[in-house]
């Protein structure tokens, strides 16, 4: 199940439940409008309904959360299917505060994404990590190829300065050592904070190479699509 956020609702019943929802139908890969004829409640908890993609008549489940009232739950919509449309990555924000324009150049590869517009997409990626690459390294390396700019970013960067830091706060004398010595006096405050910290680690040493390993295997099983005017053997 994936969560429909209340946005993508267009139009309601009169009990509020979503008559309408326009998302990127997972059958067709469009921006569609989907249409409920009704719903069903289940156990005055939940309710169903099935929506008609009205491009491909395509069918997709719609599930909505009630409160104790048996009132719509407030961002309590799933669909199963989930949508084909690709949300911001999380963190999007640091993105912004390191150059605006960049920030509304990775907006834009993704309305077009969204609006299955699929080489325009690429294309603007493609911009995207030039302007990223040339915002960290600098104009003196404007004119090199993309593929030279991104083997140049370790030599240029500082990339061991997150492990460098959280080894600070874990030094005897650093603000987490310290609280290791009397656990009883840790709070959740402080647990939580371990644990994001902990798990912004793996993120960057386990999980990231992890999914960039995998995402090199699809990347080289994935089928070449001909060029315009290619012949087909």
């Amino acid at each position: 199940m994936q969560s429909v956020e209340d946005r993508y609702v267009q139009s309601r019943f009169s009990n509020t439940f979503p008559r309408t929802v326009e998302l990127t139908c997972p059958h067709c890969l469009k921006v569609a409008v989907l249409e409920a004829r009704s719903w069903q409640e289940h156990g005055h908890e939940v309710a169903a309904s099935e929506m008609t993609c009205s491009r491909c008549e395509g069918s997709v489940l719609f599930i909505q959360l009630l409160t104790p009232e048996a009132t719509v739950r407030e961002n309590g919509l799933y669909c199963y299917p989930g949508s084909a449309r690709r949300e911001a990555m999380p963190g999007v924000n640091y993105l912004q505060s390191l150059s605006g324009p960049l920030a509304r150049t990775y907006d834009s590869a993704l309305k077009l994404y969204n609006t299955a517009d699929w080489g325009a997409s690429a294309l603007m990626v493609r911009h995207l990590l030039q302007g990223l690459v040339i915002q960290l390294l600098g104009e003196t390396h404007r004119d090199q190829p993309l593929a030279r700019q991104l083997e140049a970013l370790p030599g240029e960067l500082d990339l061991s300065r997150p492990l460098q830091d959280v080894a600070q706060l874990l030094e005897p004398a650093g603000t987490f050592g310290r609280q290791f010595d009397d656990e009883a006096a840790i709070d959740k405050v402080s647990a939580d904070l371990l644990m994001e910290l902990a798990e912004q680690l793996m993120t960057y040493l386990v999980v990231m190479p992890g999914t960039m390993e995998d995402l090199k295997k699809r990347i080289a099983t994935a089928p070449v699509p001909l060029r315009r005017g290619s012949d087909v053997a």
